[in-house]
């Protein structure tokens, strides 16, 4: 039903957001309200098509994807209101990837999300936002043929998809999940296939870039490790080569970029690949029963921060034209609520205690440690705190610098509210691990 609800409220918001975006976002929410309750009873896809089941784990992720895009909702104004619809097409399609059982399913839905983030990012204002989505778009394109080329060979070595049933053990089995895992990797902007992500985050809309970074990162995160976890526990060697190699790789690598970037924008994008990085270590550790738990825990909690980011920055760039970190500078006397917000989410990305992102670290990092992986979580906390000098320079030019302009900045009610919804969820689960720990300990297909 949460599925219907929202491809349907989908079709029909375009009708309402031309005249009155007031009007179209509270019926987006009230859809997110509705799909959220179907999942709390339970509900799946699987009452309509087969290949899909929910669990724990499964609902968890879905709460925390449905109030992420409302909150988002509330912040959209303008020329963003075809985001509204795109996001209710994108939180049908998300469930049903999150929900299913079937790797032939997973890779169809995993295209549908990717068609949608084109069409995100096809927002475009101006050159520079077209710069991005092409961008975004060639390497999709490629990303996708990529996964399909690894499929199809995939396809002859397992008579069932089901992710219980699947053969793992063909002749070309090991070389169709590399092919795959290559493909994916571009969508988890993994280095070397992350340079598409640092130009297109910082280039497009910055609510689209929220939506791309944040909500379908996490999503894919989620439902790749399931898709996937039958090869990682059946080629342990591999699984621990090749995911310990990209997440050394990848960590460093954005960190140290982001330490050499002047525009903001360009900084959180390769503080996003840096946490792609991060989120490769429960998948190195996928013999540890902490596995799963870590990377659901790590999707959950970036969900919410760097959903939350993007927006203000989006506020920041509509309301005052801020493009450098130079542009930010005495933020905290011109746009104070912004800045809190912004502070408070910077702080839960740099992994600061009783905030989400250090908890998601934490429960990441002790995956790793479970499955023996010492030095990758070592070489993942030394690289945590060369992240914390990029935050805090931020920090630092909000705060303890002159502004240049004097002209306040006002909060919207709806940004006021979103920023709110996903404080709430970075506070809670910053505080409250039990449900999500023992929901990720009990992963089954």
């Amino acid at each position: 039903m949460s599925f219907i609800v929202l491809i349907a409220t989908g079709l029909l918001i375009p009708l309402f957001y031309r005249n009155n975006i007031f009007i179209a976002k509270m019926i987006a929410i009230a859809a997110f309200i509705v799909a959220a309750f179907f999942v709390y009873q339970g509900q799946s896809l699987n009452s309509i098509f087969p290949y899909f089941v929910m669990t724990k784990s499964t609902m968890i992720m879905e709460f925390a994807l449905l109030a992420t895009l409302a909150a988002v909702s509330l912040t959209l104004t303008g020329f963003e209101r075809p985001l509204i619809a795109q996001m209710l097409f994108l939180a049908g399609v998300s469930l049903a990837l999150l929900e299913t059982n079937n790797f032939f399913v997973f890779i169809v839905l995993f295209e549908v999300v990717a068609i949608i983030s084109y069409i995100l990012v096809a927002n475009i204002r101006n050159f520079f936002n077209a710069e991005g989505a092409i961008k975004a778009f060639i390497a999709g394109a490629v990303a996708s043929g990529i996964i399909l080329i690894g499929f199809a060979l995939f396809s002859f070595t397992s008579e069932s998809f089901n992710y219980s049933d699947m053969n793992v053990s063909g002749k070309f089995t090991l070389i169709a999940v590399a092919i795959m895992l290559a493909g994916i990797f571009y969508k988890l902007t993994i280095v070397p296939m992350h340079a598409w992500a640092a130009d297109a985050y910082s280039q497009v809309n910055h609510a689209a870039a929220a939506i791309l970074s944040g909500v379908i990162k996490s999503v894919v995160l989620v439902a790749t490790f399931k898709a996937f976890y039958k090869f990682m526990i059946a080629y342990p060697t591999a699984t621990v080569l090749i995911f310990s190699f990209f997440a050394i790789i990848t960590m460093t690598l954005a960190n140290f970029m982001a330490l050499w970037q002047k525009r903001i924008s360009k900084i959180l994008a390769y503080s996003s690949i840096a946490h792609s990085g991060y989120a490769l270590i429960p998948f190195a550790a996928a013999a540890s029963i902490y596995s799963f738990a870590g990377i659901l825990y790590y999707a959950v909690a970036y969900i919410f921060m760097q959903t939350s980011v993007f927006l203000i920055l989006n506020d920041f760039r509509r309301e005052a034209g801020v493009k450098h970190l130079k542009d930010i500078k005495g933020m905290g006397q011109r746009a104070p609520l912004h800045s809190l917000f912004f502070t408070v989410q910077l702080f839960s990305l740099a992994g600061i205690p009783m905030l989400a992102g250090f908890l998601s670290k934490a429960i990441a990092f002790y995956a790793g440690v479970d499955a023996g992986l010492w030095v990758i979580v070592l070489i993942a906390a030394l690289n945590s705190a060369l992240a914390v000098g990029y935050y805090v320079w931020i920090i630092k030019h909000i705060y303890f610098d002159k502004a240049e302009n004097e002209a306040v900045i006002k909060m919207s009610a709806g940004s006021l509210i979103g920023q709110l919804i996903l404080l709430a969820g970075t506070v809670y689960f910053g505080v409250v691990a039990g449900n999500v720990i023992n929901a990720g300990m009990h992963f089954s297909f």
